[in-house]
Protein backbone atom coordinates (compact mmCIF):
# COMPACT_ATOMS: atom_id res chain seq x y z
CA UNK A 1 0.00 0.00 0.00
CA UNK A 2 2.83 2.57 0.96
CA UNK A 3 4.73 1.84 -2.40
CA UNK A 4 1.57 2.28 -4.28
CA UNK A 5 0.72 5.29 -3.40
CA UNK A 6 4.06 7.10 -2.18
CA UNK A 7 6.66 4.74 -4.18
CA UNK A 8 7.10 6.24 -7.09
CA UNK A 9 6.48 9.48 -9.05
CA UNK A 10 3.15 7.96 -10.71
CA UNK A 11 1.85 6.81 -7.20
CA UNK A 12 2.54 10.60 -4.90
CA UNK A 13 0.99 12.22 -8.30
CA UNK A 14 -2.19 10.04 -7.93
CA UNK A 15 -2.60 9.99 -4.18
CA UNK A 16 -2.12 14.30 -4.41
CA UNK A 17 -5.24 14.17 -7.13
CA UNK A 18 -7.18 12.09 -4.77
CA UNK A 19 -6.12 14.10 -1.57
CA UNK A 20 -7.49 17.62 -3.47
CA UNK A 21 -10.81 17.20 -3.49
CA UNK A 22 -10.80 15.56 0.12
CA UNK A 23 -9.09 18.49 1.76
CA UNK A 24 -11.07 21.31 -0.14
CA UNK A 25 -14.16 20.02 0.77
CA UNK A 26 -12.46 18.93 4.85
CA UNK A 27 -12.30 22.99 4.91
CA UNK A 28 -15.66 23.23 3.77
CA UNK A 29 -16.74 21.32 6.64
CA UNK A 30 -14.76 22.59 8.89
CA UNK A 31 -15.47 26.21 8.87
CA UNK A 32 -18.82 25.16 9.54
CA UNK A 33 -18.27 22.43 12.36
CA UNK A 34 -15.70 24.57 14.47
CA UNK A 35 -18.74 27.40 14.48
CA UNK A 36 -20.52 24.43 15.77
CA UNK A 37 -22.88 24.34 12.68
CA UNK A 38 -23.20 20.81 11.89
CA UNK A 39 -23.34 20.89 8.15
CA UNK A 40 -23.70 17.23 6.87
CA UNK A 41 -24.68 18.60 3.43
CA UNK A 42 -21.38 18.92 2.13
CA UNK A 43 -22.59 16.27 -0.93
CA UNK A 44 -25.57 18.04 -1.92
CA UNK A 45 -23.91 21.32 -2.09
CA UNK A 46 -20.35 20.28 -3.96
CA UNK A 47 -23.05 17.89 -6.47
CA UNK A 48 -25.09 21.26 -7.04
CA UNK A 49 -22.09 23.32 -7.95
CA UNK A 50 -20.26 20.90 -10.07
CA UNK A 51 -23.72 20.49 -12.47
CA UNK A 52 -24.25 23.97 -12.40
CA UNK A 53 -20.44 25.05 -13.14
CA UNK A 54 -20.20 22.24 -15.35
CA UNK A 55 -22.89 23.55 -17.53
CA UNK A 56 -21.53 26.72 -17.66
CA UNK A 57 -18.16 25.48 -18.60
CA UNK A 58 -19.74 23.01 -21.12
CA UNK A 59 -22.52 24.71 -23.40
CA UNK A 60 -22.18 28.49 -22.54
CA UNK A 61 -19.87 29.20 -26.01
CA UNK A 62 -17.06 32.12 -25.48
CA UNK A 63 -13.31 32.55 -24.88
CA UNK A 64 -11.90 30.41 -22.01
CA UNK A 65 -10.55 33.49 -20.23
CA UNK A 66 -14.23 34.23 -19.45
CA UNK A 67 -15.84 31.05 -19.31
CA UNK A 68 -13.59 29.59 -16.45
CA UNK A 69 -14.01 32.66 -13.91
CA UNK A 70 -18.28 32.13 -14.78
CA UNK A 71 -18.54 28.68 -13.75
CA UNK A 72 -16.94 28.98 -10.97
CA UNK A 73 -18.65 31.83 -10.16
CA UNK A 74 -21.95 30.10 -10.78
CA UNK A 75 -20.51 27.11 -8.71
CA UNK A 76 -20.03 28.88 -5.88
CA UNK A 77 -23.13 30.70 -5.83
CA UNK A 78 -24.89 27.42 -6.25
CA UNK A 79 -23.25 25.73 -3.37
CA UNK A 80 -23.40 28.52 -1.12
CA UNK A 81 -27.65 28.94 -1.72
CA UNK A 82 -27.74 25.04 -1.15
CA UNK A 83 -26.42 25.70 2.06
CA UNK A 84 -28.04 28.99 2.88
CA UNK A 85 -31.11 27.18 2.42
CA UNK A 86 -30.58 25.14 5.36
CA UNK A 87 -29.45 28.59 7.34
CA UNK A 88 -32.69 29.51 6.77
CA UNK A 89 -34.54 27.00 7.34
CA UNK A 90 -33.08 27.04 11.28
CA UNK A 91 -33.49 30.31 11.75
CA UNK A 92 -37.16 30.64 10.69
CA UNK A 93 -38.47 27.59 12.16
CA UNK A 94 -35.89 26.05 13.83
CA UNK A 95 -34.86 23.11 12.00
CA UNK A 96 -32.03 21.80 12.87
CA UNK A 97 -28.78 22.16 10.54
CA UNK A 98 -27.80 18.81 11.34
CA UNK A 99 -31.07 17.49 10.02
CA UNK A 100 -31.54 19.60 7.18
CA UNK A 101 -28.43 19.88 5.52
CA UNK A 102 -28.07 15.60 5.50
CA UNK A 103 -31.61 15.25 4.33
CA UNK A 104 -31.06 18.16 1.09
CA UNK A 105 -28.37 15.72 0.27
CA UNK A 106 -31.25 13.45 -1.74
CA UNK A 107 -32.78 16.42 -3.77
CA UNK A 108 -29.19 17.64 -4.65
CA UNK A 109 -28.27 14.15 -5.97
CA UNK A 110 -31.34 13.19 -7.74
CA UNK A 111 -32.01 16.17 -9.37
CA UNK A 112 -28.03 16.10 -10.80
CA UNK A 113 -28.96 12.69 -11.81
CA UNK A 114 -32.30 13.55 -13.43
CA UNK A 115 -30.47 16.33 -15.24
CA UNK A 116 -27.09 14.55 -17.06
CA UNK A 117 -29.95 10.93 -17.78
CA UNK A 118 -32.57 13.45 -19.54
CA UNK A 119 -31.59 16.91 -20.60
CA UNK A 120 -27.78 16.55 -20.67
CA UNK A 121 -26.83 12.44 -22.03
CA UNK A 122 -24.84 12.98 -24.88
CA UNK A 123 -24.81 10.57 -28.10
CA UNK A 124 -20.99 10.49 -28.37
CA UNK A 125 -20.24 8.13 -25.78
CA UNK A 126 -21.84 5.06 -24.39
CA UNK A 127 -21.77 6.05 -20.58
CA UNK A 128 -25.33 8.28 -18.89
CA UNK A 129 -22.67 11.55 -19.56
CA UNK A 130 -22.81 15.37 -20.93
CA UNK A 131 -20.89 16.50 -23.68
CA UNK A 132 -16.52 16.80 -22.97
CA UNK A 133 -15.48 20.15 -21.30
CA UNK A 134 -13.55 21.53 -24.26
CA UNK A 135 -9.85 21.24 -23.74
CA UNK A 136 -9.23 25.22 -23.03
CA UNK A 137 -11.55 25.33 -20.08
CA UNK A 138 -10.34 22.79 -18.73
CA UNK A 139 -7.68 23.00 -15.58
CA UNK A 140 -4.71 21.43 -16.89
CA UNK A 141 -2.16 20.51 -15.57
CA UNK A 142 0.70 22.09 -13.80
CA UNK A 143 2.69 21.11 -16.94
CA UNK A 144 0.84 20.24 -20.38
CA UNK A 145 1.99 16.61 -21.22
CA UNK A 146 2.32 17.42 -24.76
CA UNK A 147 4.51 21.06 -24.03
CA UNK A 148 8.05 21.55 -24.27
CA UNK A 149 8.97 22.10 -21.34
CA UNK A 150 7.63 18.45 -19.93
CA UNK A 151 9.84 16.79 -22.95
CA UNK A 152 12.46 18.74 -21.12
CA UNK A 153 11.81 17.49 -17.52
CA UNK A 154 11.37 13.78 -19.06
CA UNK A 155 15.03 14.28 -20.59
CA UNK A 156 16.64 15.58 -17.66
CA UNK A 157 14.93 13.94 -14.77
CA UNK A 158 13.22 11.36 -15.90
CA UNK A 159 9.76 10.04 -16.62
CA UNK A 160 9.17 8.45 -13.85
CA UNK A 161 10.88 11.38 -11.62
CA UNK A 162 8.78 12.55 -8.69
CA UNK A 163 9.19 15.95 -9.82
CA UNK A 164 8.30 15.27 -13.49
CA UNK A 165 5.46 13.00 -12.13
CA UNK A 166 3.61 15.55 -9.93
CA UNK A 167 4.15 18.92 -12.59
CA UNK A 168 2.64 16.32 -15.62
CA UNK A 169 0.45 14.49 -13.19
CA UNK A 170 -1.62 17.21 -11.15
CA UNK A 171 -3.71 19.65 -12.38
CA UNK A 172 -3.89 23.49 -11.22
CA UNK A 173 -6.59 22.41 -8.14
CA UNK A 174 -3.14 21.87 -6.01
CA UNK A 175 -2.52 25.95 -6.56
CA UNK A 176 -6.23 26.60 -5.55
CA UNK A 177 -6.33 23.89 -2.82
CA UNK A 178 -2.87 25.41 -1.22
CA UNK A 179 -4.36 29.05 -1.48
CA UNK A 180 -7.77 27.82 0.44
CA UNK A 181 -5.81 26.39 3.12
CA UNK A 182 -3.48 29.24 3.79
CA UNK A 183 -6.82 31.19 3.56
CA UNK A 184 -8.41 29.33 6.02
CA UNK A 185 -5.56 29.91 8.63
CA UNK A 186 -5.38 33.65 7.76
CA UNK A 187 -9.44 33.69 8.92
CA UNK A 188 -8.98 31.45 12.08
CA UNK A 189 -6.48 33.94 12.99
CA UNK A 190 -6.34 36.95 11.74
CA UNK A 191 -10.22 38.08 11.11
CA UNK A 192 -13.37 38.86 13.40
CA UNK A 193 -15.62 35.60 11.34
CA UNK A 194 -12.93 33.36 12.60
CA UNK A 195 -12.43 35.04 16.21
CA UNK A 196 -16.27 34.98 16.36
CA UNK A 197 -17.00 31.52 14.68
CA UNK A 198 -14.40 29.71 16.90
CA UNK A 199 -15.98 30.90 20.09
CA UNK A 200 -19.35 30.18 18.84
CA UNK A 201 -17.93 26.35 18.26
CA UNK A 202 -16.68 26.07 21.84
CA UNK A 203 -18.84 29.00 23.82
CA UNK A 204 -22.32 29.67 22.12
CA UNK A 205 -24.25 31.00 24.99
CA UNK A 206 -20.53 33.46 25.66
CA UNK A 207 -20.78 34.55 22.31
CA UNK A 208 -24.50 35.42 22.24
CA UNK A 209 -24.23 37.61 25.25
CA UNK A 210 -21.39 39.22 24.00
CA UNK A 211 -23.28 40.72 21.67
CA UNK A 212 -23.01 38.86 18.60
CA UNK A 213 -26.06 37.40 16.49
CA UNK A 214 -26.35 33.62 15.74
CA UNK A 215 -28.89 34.00 13.06
CA UNK A 216 -26.35 36.09 11.19
CA UNK A 217 -23.40 33.94 12.05
CA UNK A 218 -25.13 30.69 10.85
CA UNK A 219 -25.89 32.52 7.55
CA UNK A 220 -22.61 33.52 6.83
CA UNK A 221 -21.18 30.13 8.10
CA UNK A 222 -23.51 28.13 5.68
CA UNK A 223 -22.78 30.43 2.60
CA UNK A 224 -19.09 29.88 2.70
CA UNK A 225 -19.08 26.17 3.73
CA UNK A 226 -21.57 25.89 0.82
CA UNK A 227 -19.45 27.81 -1.31
CA UNK A 228 -15.62 26.49 -0.86
CA UNK A 229 -17.84 22.70 -1.60
CA UNK A 230 -19.71 23.99 -4.88
CA UNK A 231 -16.00 25.20 -6.26
CA UNK A 232 -14.38 21.73 -5.20
CA UNK A 233 -17.20 20.14 -6.69
CA UNK A 234 -16.72 22.13 -10.08
CA UNK A 235 -13.00 21.33 -10.04
CA UNK A 236 -13.60 17.53 -9.88
CA UNK A 237 -15.52 17.69 -13.14
CA UNK A 238 -13.46 20.13 -14.97
CA UNK A 239 -9.81 19.51 -13.59
CA UNK A 240 -7.89 16.77 -15.98
CA UNK A 241 -7.84 14.24 -17.04
CA UNK A 242 -12.00 14.40 -16.18
CA UNK A 243 -13.87 15.81 -19.19
CA UNK A 244 -17.70 15.01 -18.32
CA UNK A 245 -20.67 15.52 -16.28
CA UNK A 246 -21.20 11.75 -15.72
CA UNK A 247 -24.28 10.45 -13.58
CA UNK A 248 -23.47 9.20 -10.05
CA UNK A 249 -19.59 9.35 -10.90
CA UNK A 250 -19.25 12.34 -8.17
CA UNK A 251 -21.15 9.81 -5.59
CA UNK A 252 -19.30 7.19 -5.90
CA UNK A 253 -16.21 8.82 -5.00
CA UNK A 254 -17.51 9.28 -1.72
CA UNK A 255 -15.19 12.34 -1.53
CA UNK A 256 -17.62 14.12 1.12
CA UNK A 257 -17.97 11.34 3.80
CA UNK A 258 -14.15 10.81 3.53
CA UNK A 259 -13.81 14.68 4.18
CA UNK A 260 -15.70 14.62 6.86
CA UNK A 261 -13.87 11.47 8.62
CA UNK A 262 -10.54 13.55 7.89
CA UNK A 263 -12.13 16.66 9.41
CA UNK A 264 -13.06 14.65 13.02
CA UNK A 265 -9.84 13.48 12.36
CA UNK A 266 -7.87 17.10 12.39
CA UNK A 267 -10.37 18.73 14.92
CA UNK A 268 -11.30 21.36 12.22
CA UNK A 269 -7.44 22.54 11.96
CA UNK A 270 -6.49 23.32 8.45
CA UNK A 271 -2.97 21.95 8.89
CA UNK A 272 -4.35 18.57 10.31
CA UNK A 273 -6.96 18.60 7.47
CA UNK A 274 -3.90 18.67 5.05
CA UNK A 275 -2.47 15.71 6.67
CA UNK A 276 -5.22 13.84 7.46
CA UNK A 277 -6.34 14.16 3.43
CA UNK A 278 -3.33 12.88 2.48
CA UNK A 279 -3.28 9.83 4.95
CA UNK A 280 -6.81 8.99 3.53
CA UNK A 281 -5.89 9.71 -0.21
CA UNK A 282 -3.06 7.17 0.21
CA UNK A 283 -4.99 4.36 1.86
CA UNK A 284 -7.35 4.41 -1.99
CA UNK A 285 -4.68 4.91 -4.14
CA UNK A 286 -2.24 2.17 -2.25
CA UNK A 287 -5.33 0.00 -2.02
CA UNK A 288 -6.01 0.07 -6.16
CA UNK A 289 -2.48 -0.82 -6.13
CA UNK A 290 -2.86 -4.00 -4.10
CA UNK A 291 -5.93 -5.10 -6.11
CA UNK A 292 -3.25 -4.66 -9.09
CA UNK A 293 -0.20 -6.33 -7.94
CA UNK A 294 -1.75 -8.85 -4.88
CA UNK A 295 -5.19 -9.44 -6.29
CA UNK A 296 -6.62 -8.47 -3.32
CA UNK A 297 -10.12 -6.34 -2.76
CA UNK A 298 -9.61 -2.97 -2.54
CA UNK A 299 -12.42 -2.66 0.19
CA UNK A 300 -9.20 -2.78 2.22
CA UNK A 301 -9.50 0.84 1.95
CA UNK A 302 -12.62 0.65 3.30
CA UNK A 303 -12.10 -1.59 6.09
CA UNK A 304 -9.42 1.25 7.60
CA UNK A 305 -11.93 3.74 7.32
CA UNK A 306 -14.15 1.93 9.19
CA UNK A 307 -11.17 1.43 12.04
CA UNK A 308 -10.55 4.85 11.54
CA UNK A 309 -14.35 5.74 12.95
CA UNK A 310 -13.54 3.35 15.56
CA UNK A 311 -10.81 4.82 17.25
CA UNK A 312 -12.60 8.19 16.90
CA UNK A 313 -15.25 7.24 18.92
CA UNK A 314 -12.61 5.98 21.13
CA UNK A 315 -11.02 9.38 21.32
CA UNK A 316 -14.14 10.91 21.80
CA UNK A 317 -15.41 8.20 24.89
CA UNK A 318 -12.72 7.54 26.84
CA UNK A 319 -12.06 11.47 27.56
CA UNK A 320 -15.92 11.49 28.57
CA UNK A 321 -15.45 8.55 30.68
CA UNK A 322 -12.03 9.71 32.66
CA UNK A 323 -13.86 12.58 33.39
CA UNK A 324 -17.05 11.10 34.60
CA UNK A 325 -15.01 8.82 36.45
CA UNK A 326 -12.80 11.70 38.19
CA UNK A 327 -16.25 13.36 39.05
CA UNK A 328 -16.87 10.45 40.95
CA UNK A 329 -14.38 10.37 43.17
CA UNK A 330 -14.01 14.05 43.40
CA UNK A 331 -17.45 14.32 44.77
CA UNK A 332 -17.64 12.40 47.78
CA UNK A 333 -21.33 10.61 49.13
CA UNK A 334 -23.20 12.64 51.70
CA UNK A 335 -21.46 12.44 55.44
CA UNK A 336 -22.79 13.71 57.98
CA UNK A 337 -21.76 16.99 59.62
CA UNK A 338 -18.57 16.60 61.75
CA UNK A 339 -20.54 17.48 65.13
CA UNK A 340 -22.94 15.00 64.61
CA UNK A 341 -20.42 12.41 64.39
CA UNK A 342 -20.15 9.46 66.65
CA UNK A 343 -16.63 10.04 68.49
CA UNK A 344 -17.80 13.37 68.94
CA UNK A 345 -20.91 12.32 70.41
CA UNK A 346 -18.49 10.40 72.77
CA UNK A 347 -16.93 13.11 73.99
CA UNK A 348 -19.67 15.25 74.75
CA UNK A 349 -21.48 12.24 76.71
CA UNK A 350 -18.20 12.02 78.83
CA UNK A 351 -18.25 15.28 79.52
CA UNK A 352 -21.81 15.09 80.72
CA UNK A 353 -20.93 11.98 83.08
CA UNK A 354 -18.26 14.22 84.32
CA UNK A 355 -20.40 17.38 85.39
CA UNK A 356 -23.06 15.31 86.75
CA UNK A 357 -20.06 13.21 88.64
CA UNK A 358 -19.06 16.39 89.87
Amino acid sequence: MLKGSFGSGAGIANTLQRAIPIIGMGIAIAVAFRAGVLNLGVEGQAGLGALAGGIVAIYVPGPAILIVPLAFIVAITTGAAWGLLAGILQNLWGVPVLLSTLLLNYPARYFASWMIRFELNANDTDMVASEQVRPEVQLSMLVPRDSAFAETLRNSLGPTSPITAILTGVNWSLVIVILVVLGAIFMNRRTRFGFESGLSGQNPEFVRYSGVKPGPLVLRTMALSGGLAGMFGLMVIIGAPNTRLIEGAFIQTNFAWTALLVTLLALYRPVGIVVAGLFFAAIMVGSDAMGRELGLSPQIAAVIQALVIILLAFRVTIPWLRKRKSRATDDPPFAEPEHLSEPRLAAVETNDSKESGR
